[in-house]
């Protein structure tokens, strides 16, 4: 390091063109984020206007015995640790009290995927088990026939339609408009036995459910948001980041925490104010990612859509080089105060 500091004290004007250069390609070719706030106006219907913080609101699901149940979050927002900021949501929406389970999913799409072992899961299928290894496609896909039912059920409230919640919805519902922490009654609300020999997932809602009525907010299996993948928590109003180029997409599940070998307990995180966040390609099927549905204004949804359509995959080698310009980022950034001081 002195070297490097002894030679760039020599050669100013190199190493200005050099660090120029640098701060060019990085950005040229670093994805960066692209935070959209959604500016939604819900519409003003009764249902929406007469509904309270934790009603429910049930579906039926065809020839099932079981019932899609969501809970009303009005608007509101929470804190971002180790911040000033505040993420906010300012209109009201649903979400589901549950991760959406097998029987479900096989009802409205009328097939399961075949269960593929990989090296550190092992799927076990049955009806309330939470659904897995389905791609981000399927996961709207699900949620456009959700839509088409309810609305043949008279239940689906004027304006809303069935989507992915975004990453602040589902930080929301988490956090029940608190600063996001683990629980002290972690073991209540969450699989967090690492020495259990079960290996694969548990059926929904058997652990306890958090303040606001959910459950399996932690463990169990991974929860796609609609967000695209962005390395920093979002803040403001209704923020999501949907930058299109980046081939990577969003998922959150808070510790996703099943049992030794089961679940992602890799990601515990060491500062108990972290969720941690995972990539998941859009195309990409895992048996330890599933989803839970949120019940939002059509207008976000379709936005979603539109991105969508925008959506390119990118080579692994580029992706590589974007990694790699993104360690000189940071490593620019840290050292940002002893090049300017020279």
């Amino acid at each position: 390091m002195k070297f490097i500091i002894k030679w760039i004290k020599n050669n100013k004007k190199i190493s200005f063109s050099i660090i120029a250069l640098l701060a060019l390609l990085i950005f040229v070719l670093y994805p960066g984020n692209d935070i959209t706030c959604l500016d939604i106006v819900p519409p003003a219907t009764a249902n929406v206007q007469s509904a309270q913080a934790g009603d429910v609101l049930k579906m039926d699901i065809p020839h099932s015995e079981h019932k899609l149940t969501l809970i009303f979050i009005p608007k509101g927002s929470y804190p971002i640790a180790k911040s000033d900021h505040r993420t906010e949501i300012t209109y009201p929406y649903w979400l589901g009290k549950y991760e959406i389970t097998q029987e479900e999913w096989e009802k409205m799409m009328g097939w399961i995927p075949i269960p593929e072992l990989e090296d550190r899961w092992t799927i076990t299928t049955g009806a309330r088990y939470p659904m897995c290894q389905v791609s981000y496609d399927e996961c709207l896909d699900f949620c456009d026939r959700l839509t088409e039912i309810a609305r043949q059920q008279g239940i689906l409230p004027e304006g809303y339609c069935f989507s992915l919640p975004t990453e602040a919805q589902w930080e929301l519902a988490y956090s029940c408009g608190k600063e996001i922490v683990l629980p002290d009654n972690l073991e209540k609300v969450a699989w967090m036995d690492l020495h259990d020999a079960n290996t694969g997932a548990y059926p929904v809602g058997q652990k306890e459910p958090n303040a606001w009525g959910f459950h399996d907010m932690l463990g169990n299996v991974w929860e796609l948001c609609a967000d695209f993948y962005h390395s920093h928590r979002l803040h403001g109003r209704n923020p999501v980041n949907w930058k299109t180029d980046t081939g990577n997409l969003s998922t959150d599940t808070g510790l996703s925490v099943t049992s030794l070998g089961g679940g992602v307990f890799s990601f515990i995180p060491d500062n108990e104010k972290e969720i941690p966040r995972e990539r998941y390609h859009a195309d990409s099927r895992r048996a330890s990612t599933g989803l839970r549905v949120a019940l939002v204004p059509v207008q976000q949804h379709q936005l979603l859509k539109k991105r969508l359509k925008h959506l390119h995959p990118v080579p692994d080698w580029l992706m590589d080089i974007r990694y790699s310009f993104e360690l000189i980022y940071m490593y620019m950034k840290t050292y940002w105060k002893t090049l300017t001081n020279l």
